[in-house]
């Protein structure tokens, strides 16, 4: 086999060995299978042609993988409509609501937010008592009110009430009705509003998201481990220059038609002030297994090993590299080979870093 052939058989078991393990994270390079008794010179005449090389480098290499994920606001719900009467007003895609601020109108009485996970479900009035009168309580507090953060809607909740309604030029009942709030999750963004105006309220009148950026990925059900919660990625938003760190938030199992068993993944990130666009396509990576303090040269520098050096067992991996010495001439050595990852790859054998080898222009 001529010296070219083995480097095209080189790259093209590497390709393959890297797309056969790349469900498990690591790439390892398996023994080469060749045979042939037609061995390389082991030495190089310097009035040979010059070829590229590139120096033997020793430090970390990491086996990174690539997703494309998407960046948003993340998964849209419905804001139900539950107040009685007809839908005069709805804010617009994009705003942001927050706490007292109104969420829709309805006979031009505006429904304002609270923050809080369980829903208005029933009427709020003293003697009341439960984690819905908490969240009153907590809001009202958050707002200057004076009252007691308990679950217990007493005197001191009632005459916060009653100044809450005064002060909103609402009728001053000293009692909560799913009139007057809606309890949503803390600040949101308004992704839609398919509420009609002019009707009855009847259905969602409203889809809100958070306001806080995330990216999302859909990836293969192998790669889950690559995006467990709480693993670190970095992510590089199309056109807007250097990455940023992110930390995997949130992982779905999930099936889908086309690609069977996948995993929906929500990665959040602090992008500091810089200003990112609504929605862009999102290169995230995920490293997977990392070595540090080793020697790698690139992965086009491998070649077969002479059929003589790896009987003799120096080199067991079957692989070798063209080193290029101080007078011109090169040395063929022997090399095992480890981890392949970034282009790169792991070797061990009588190599030094600084050292030159030969890569194939």
């Amino acid at each position: 086999m001529s010296g070219m052939g083995r480097r095209r058989a080189v790259i093209a078991v590497l390709c393959v060995t890297g797309v056969a393990a790349a469900g498990v994270g690591t790439w390892a390079v398996l023994d080469a299978p060749w045979s042939s008794a037609a061995a390389a010179d082991t030495e190089r005449s310097a009035a040979a042609p010059a070829r590229a090389t590139a120096p033997v480098t020793k430090g970390a290499l990491a086996d990174t993988k690539v997703f494309a994920g998407v960046l948003g606001y993340g998964a849209a719900s419905g804001v139900a409509g539950v107040a009685s009467g007809t839908l005069t007003w709805l804010p617009q895609p994009g705003d942001v609501i927050h706490r007292d601020e109104p969420v829709y109108a309805v006979d031009e009485r505006a429904v304002r937010s609270m923050h809080g996970t369980t829903p208005m479900w029933r009427d709020l009035a003293v003697g009341t008592t439960g984690a819905d009168v908490l969240q009153l309580n907590e809001n009202l507090a958050a707002l200057g009110y004076d009252v007691s953060v308990d679950r217990v809607f007493g005197k001191r909740t009632l005459a916060a009430v009653e100044r809450w309604q005064r002060d909103r030029d609402h009728t001053v009942t000293g009692v909560l009705t799913k009139d007057d709030v809606v309890f949503l999750d803390g600040d949101v963004r308004v992704e839609s509003a398919p509420g009609t105006l002019g009707q009855p309220v009847d259905g969602d009148v409203l889809t809100v998201t958070s306001t806080k950026q995330v990216v999302t990925a859909t990836v293969p059900q192998r790669d889950a481990g690559r995006l467990a919660v709480g693993t670190a990625v970095r992510l590089l938003v199309n056109g807007t220059g250097d990455p940023v760190d992110g930390t995997v938030t949130d992982a779905e199992p999930a099936t889908t038609e086309q690609n069977g068993e996948v995993v929906n993944v929500t990665v959040s990130f602090n992008a500091g002030r810089r200003t990112l666009p609504t929605a862009a396509s999102v290169r995230v990576e995920a490293v997977g297994q990392t070595q540090d303090g080793i020697l790698s040269v690139p992965v086009a520098a491998l070649v077969a090993a002479s059929a003589s050096a790896s009987a003799s067992g120096s080199g067991s991996s079957g692989f070798a590299v063209d080193v290029v010495r101080r007078d011109g001439t090169t040395k063929r050595v022997p090399v095992t080979v480890g981890l392949v990852a970034d282009g790169r790859a792991a070797v061990t054998g009588d190599v030094h870093a600084g050292d030159r080898v030969v890569v194939p222009s």
